[in-house]
């Protein structure tokens, strides 16, 4: 039995979908209840049912998007039927993802620049951090920024690359930065750095909904000192910052107040101007963000 299971999964591992399902079916005959045979066959045979029209599909950005789109239904089907914790499931994720960025990567090889558009630039990052390949993840972000064409999300996918990488300073600033554009394009489900997946779980203490996380996150990274890496920003950045704090600040007192969203993002842009402002010649901006930290709190 062992040897038929290692068997199977071995055959997901190298996309040989119609074997897999043919040795589950016989493992679910012998033991029809055992959850990793019956996530074994569900999986199988998913990607058997669909393999023929992916290797009809052209090699390249048009394969790797049509896995991808089948991916994200492979994804939401796996965690109705609670077979996302299993070892086939994770088998098969490898498989797929890793074809999909194969492909997405050959598209990018052939055609350069006008390859992959930000969203799909964005698939594959995801492709490439969700298997592991960070450093592939970083080349093919960095390429895209020198395009000019850096999405915000894809800020949030660098970061968590650089610091998977060992490189934590460079993924700590490229964090901050990116929290500081949109909170909300922050994607959870792929952090894998230890120092902020715990503050994650302490920032689920705090707040009642994955939107409010997402706010208030950076503002408890910054608290911690995790943020905080010595670096000096430049004053333009600096009056930008306390320019938003303004408008946000004179906009709640002429409506009904501090929203919680709103409260979060005056205390992150004050905690980015506290600690890395230049101290000798933006010193009223320090002044002025500690005045609003002590207001809010």
């Amino acid at each position: 039995m062992f040897q038929k299971s290692d068997e199977a999964l071995h055959s997901l591992s190298l996309g040989e979908f119609e074997k897999a399902k043919s040795v589950y079916s016989v493992l679910l005959d012998k033991d029809p209840e055992d959850p990793e045979y019956i996530s074994g066959y569900f999986v199988s045979s998913f990607w058997d049912n669909r393999l023929d029209l992916v290797l009809r599909t052209r090699e390249g950005k048009d394969r790797g998007n049509l896995l991808l789109e089948y991916f994200s239904l492979f994804e939401e089907e796996s965690k109705k039927r609670n077979l996302d914790t299993t070892e086939p499931y994770h088998t098969c994720l490898r498989c797929i993802l890793e074809e999909a960025a194969q492909h997405l990567k050959l598209a990018y090889q052939w055609e350069g620049a006008n390859a992959l558009d930000s969203e799909t630039l964005g698939d594959l990052a995801v492709c490439l951090i969700k298997i592991g390949d960070y450093k592939t993840a970083i080349e093919i972000i960095q390429y895209s920024s020198g395009r000019n064409r850096f999405a915000p999300n894809l800020k949030f996918f660098l970061a968590e690359s650089y610091c998977m990488m060992g490189k934590e300073k460079e993924g700590i600033e490229t964090y901050r930065n990116a929290f500081l554009e949109d909170p909300n394009l922050f994607r959870m489900d792929l952090v894998a750095w230890p120092p902020l997946l715990s503050l994650i779980e302490e920032a689920k203490s705090l707040v009642k909904t994955e939107e409010e996380l997402k706010e208030i996150l950076p503002v408890v990274a910054w608290r911690k000192g995790l943020f905080a890496t010595g670096k000096m920003e430049s004053i333009e950045d600096i009056k930008s910052w306390q320019k938003e704090i303004t408008r946000l600040v004179e906009s709640s007192k002429k409506g009904s107040g501090y929203n919680f969203k709103i409260k979060c993002r005056i205390e992150q842009y004050a905690y980015f101007i506290i600690e890395t402002a230049p101290q000798t010649i933006a010193r009223d901006a320090v002044l002025f963000a500690k005045k609003v930290l002590e207001e809010l709190n």
